[in-house]
């Protein structure tokens, strides 16, 4: 037996259930309630040129084209054809002599040519055959794809055990039986870690006789792109468009099922004209050609009907996705098996320029989410009942509602989690159903997000079972934003993937969530984490995360901005996570012995070592000397209008810039004085080391929850997300983002009018914070007292500390943030109204309270050393 087999069903019972044998066993990722950061899944063994991997199938196909012509010639001569039924009920099973004659030359040659490669194919074959593999006769062509217009698709190499070829020798066997021979295709994909990435799609019959010889269609887009290169070995047939009598508006093709769904997905495209044709590869390839502009498949397509031709639509620049449009996982262990059970739908890369509603794919797939029909037969097996939660009959986020591995999410699972979290591993509670409804989800360019509604069984609900939890997930692999972030900025995709996992592994760890609660600070539980780091390959990392939610119903709410009261909580709730993790307070904790702390001991395995994602060392150099040149060239003309109008006279805003670029090193250093790669020393010796304590790192508005509460002290109770960029620093740092990003004018002195009525109204809360801080020192025994704590940890000592942290963040935000959104008055009044940029992104007000405030400290600066 060769080293590699193929992947195949039984004829007798052609069902998702297959078994699998490769070299290479599948690795199987689980679920894990407590995650570390840093675990790395490395590949092994031989490294191969998907060029050459495409190329190879092209050549296949062709020779796989050969032997379904020579069945095709043998029937037009002697009027037979031998066939049986894989069903005996459905004409599709049909399987001939063609079938299995073109799958063992394709297959036998892609083994001789690439032993250990992992092949999928759809016919039985023979477990006997042993394939020569140093016989030149089935060695593959490597030279047949030109892709010289693309250097890193030429250059793209992978560890092989990562790749999976997908073989469907003949793909409209029903049509070939039936002598629609223009629907026959050889369709051989490659498949990169789930992702249809190249294709050849071998076409027998061209014109649907033998008269003209066969051609071979391929293409090849890395994974997330939009597209990518494509070819044609042979002449290109010359096919007409479909629905022809169509004039304007775009073109669905489908079968000829008469299944429900398939009629409701047809109804949510309301296309202008509609065709049938036959073959899975063959409807996609329309779309491809520009024949049609979208493709509906019913729900017993399999993954080898489906990646060759979604590799070649994708690199024509068109898109493949379920019904839903969550992405096809073209793996054979993934949930649920070979078969694409959610339905199919492409679409072509015009389709929005000539849809006459000017839907892309993505709005498509929304008008499928939004069916009930649709949800109710193809997802209530996987999300159960829950038809009386207040999103049940609205557009659900059943694309995000997925696992990792692209599953819907079961009820059962959620539930599970959930209750085991919260009651142990033994109890009776059982979730009977879920919604994901679309106002709550969050898609945004690194993550997607949903809140779930659940319903409970009757005793689940009396016990006070949460309502509502929340699903995060990360698949950068699959987002061409971050596919482009890998190439153009590397160092911050690096960063990116860490900080996810960061988030997981803080909200993950038992001795962390129990000491803030114990501290009054709320942040939500974790009912699992699914953390899959991939330090050898960032980009193909992925993360999903199970929380505690605070949800609208529970009467939480976020903040444009913060009001002054909101801000005073959201800095007690600052504080007090401070307080927990300075050294005084561990060694408070352990008799004197901080290194045997368990908290802060886990807390360390979570999170960065030096925290906030605007730190120097997550940041290029060249903000530190290109600030000068960037104030003077890009922000003064933007702003100079404003300046004038809006600034105090004695504001030197012109020279801004350079003053900054003067300091920033030395700011930077003295704002994050602890490692991010290495220990600076500082963490253990020196000013800072008292003072090193675990901050938040991202401390926005839309990263602040709130609750009205009249008990607590500014009347309200506070809930922190989002910890990925959760590190060690100065908790000034924290505090000066919360001024600086969050708070609405009027809680920085500013009147209705826009006008500065309370000059210390910035610096009123940082008393506020510096007070709350030496209480939460005092409570957890860090200091006998409070007067005990403000003689060991000083206002002045917080006062530097957060003057050298407003100008670092003035170094980002004018370096790099201002730049990125192209920052004016006119478009910091378009962003008015979103909930998640900063405050200096979208107040005018905020943005001069900020330059006057990097004016006035810069110039302290400068006084202090004279």
């Amino acid at each position: 037996m060769s080293a590699n087999r193929v992947l195949k069903t039984s004829t007798r019972a052609f069902s998702r259930l297959s078994r699998i044998n490769s070299p290479h066993r599948v690795r199987l990722h689980r679920r894990i309630a407590m995650p570390t950061v840093g675990a790395i899944v490395a590949g092994t063994g031989e490294t191969v040129r998907l060029l050459d991997i495409l190329s190879t199938c092209v050549d296949a196909a062709q020779k796989g084209c050969e032997e379904i012509r020579a069945v095709q010639a043998r029937r037009a001569s002697s009027g037979q054809l031998a066939s049986t039924m894989k069903d005996i009920d459905d004409p599709r099973s049909a399987l001939t002599e063609a079938d299995l004659n073109a799958q063992k030359a394709v297959v036998d040659r892609i083994r001789a040519t690439w032993p250990n490669l992992r092949i999928v194919g759809e016919e039985d074959e023979d477990e006997t055959n042993e394939v020569d593999v140093s016989d030149p006769e089935l060695q593959l062509r490597r030279d047949l794809c030109d892709v010289s217009s693309s250097p890193s698709l030429a250059g793209w190499s992978e560890p092989v055990e990562v790749l999976t070829v997908f073989v469907d020798p003949v793909d409209g066997t029903r049509e070939f039986v039936e002598e629609r021979l223009d629907a026959v295709q050889c369709l051989i994909g490659v498949a990169c870690r789930g992702r249809a990435v190249a294709g050849a799609i071998g076409l027998p019959f061209p014109g649907g006789t033998l008269s003209e010889p066969t051609s071979v269609v391929w293409g090849i887009a890395a994974p997330g792109a939009t597209s990518g290169v494509t070819g044609i070995l042979g002449e290109a047939p010359k096919r007409p468009r479909l629905s022809p009598e169509t004039r304007g508006g775009v073109v669905c093709i489908t079968g000829d099922s008469k299944n429900a769904s398939l009629t409701a997905a047809k109804r949510a495209v309301d296309a202008a004209g509609n065709a049938m044709i036959g073959g899975a590869g063959n409807k996609i390839l329309a779309v491809a050609e520009g024949r049609a502009e979208v493709a509906l498949m019913h729900f017993g397509t399999s993954l080898w009907d489906t990646c060759a031709p979604e590799a070649v639509l994708r690199a024509a620049g068109g898109k493949v996705t379920d019904l839903f449009g969550a992405p096809l996982v073209h793996d054979p262990s993934r949930p649920g098996g070979l078969i694409n059970d959610l339905g199919v739908l492409a679409t072509g890369h015009d389709i929005a320029s000539i849809d006459a509603k000017g839907r892309d794919h993505a709005a498509m797939a929304a008008a499928m989410r939004s069916d009930e029909g649709l949800r109710e037969a193809l997802l209530k097996r996987f999300t159960g009942e829950a038809s009386n939660t207040p999103g049940a009959n609205e557009a659900q986020a059943t694309d995000i509602a997925r696992s990792l591995e692209g599953a819907p999410l079961e009820a059962s699972w959620v539930g599970e989690r959930i209750a085991e979290t919260l009651c142990g591993g033994q109890n009776d509670f059982k979730l009977k159903g879920y919604a994901a409804p679309e106002t709550s989800a969050i898609r945004g360019l690194m993550s997607d997000a949903c809140r779930l509604e659940l319903v409970w069984d009757g005793e689940g609900s009396a016990a006070g079972m949460p309502s509502t939890v929340f699903y995060k997930k990360v698949n950068l692999g699959d987002l061409e934003y971050a596919r482009t972030k890998s190439v153009t900025q590397p160092m911050k995709i690096a960063r990116d993937v860490k900080s996810a996992g960061v988030e997981a592994a803080f909200l993950a760890c038992e001795p962390v969530a129990s000491a803030l609660a114990a501290a009054g600070v709320k942040v939500p539980r974790c009912f699992n984490a699914d953390l899959r780091p991939r330090e050898d390959d960032p980009i193909e990392s992925s993360f999903a995360l199970l929380l505690e939610d605070f949800a609208p119903q529970q009467g939480w709410r976020s903040e444009r901005l913060l009001s002054r009261s909101q801000a005073r909580a959201a800095l007690t709730a600052l504080a007090r996570l401070h307080a927990t993790f300075m050294p005084a307070a561990a060694a408070a904790r352990t008799d004197g012995k901080p290194n045997e702390d368990v908290l802060l001991a886990g807390a360390t395995a979570a999170i960065w070592p030096s925290g906030a994602y605007w730190q120097p060392d997550m940041q290029p150099a060249s903000q530190m000397t290109e600030l000068a040149h960037i104030w003077r060239d890009i922000h003064l003309p933007n702003f100079e209008k404003a300046f004038a109008a809006e600034l105090p006279k004695d504001v030197e805003y012109a020279s801004l810039g350079d003053r900054l670029q003067e300091v920033a090193v030395s700011v930077g250093g003295e704002s994050h004085p602890f490692g991010l790669d290495a220990p600076s020393g500082g963490e253990s010796e020196g000013w800072a080391a008292r003072w090193r304590t675990v901050i938040h790192g991202d401390a926005k508005s839309a990263n602040i929850f709130l609750r009205e509460n009249p008990d607590e002290k500014d009347g309200w109770e506070v809930g922190l997300i989002d910890f990925q960029w959760m590190g060690f620093g100065l908790g000034a740092v924290d505090a000066a983002h919360v001024l600086c990003a969050s708070c609405d004018p009027e809680a920085l002195g500013y009147d209705e009018t826009g006008k500065i009525v309370d000059e210390r109204a910035g610096s009123a809360l940082l008393d506020h914070y510096y007070s709350e801080l030496i209480t939460a020192l005092a409570t957890n025994g860090a200091a006998a007292s409070v007067e005990e704590a403000a003689a060991t940890w000083t206002r002045e000592e917080v006062q530097k500390q957060y003057e050298a942290a407003v100008l670092d963040m003035c170094r980002v935000v004018f370096g790099y943030q201002w730049v990125r959104v192209k920052a004016s008055p006119e478009t910091l009044a378009a962003n008015f109204d979103s909930m998640n940029r900063n405050s200096y992104n979208k107040s005018l007000p905020n943005a001069m309270w900020l330059v006057r405030e990097c004016d006035a400290l810069l110039n302290k600066r400068a006084g202090a050393q004279t």
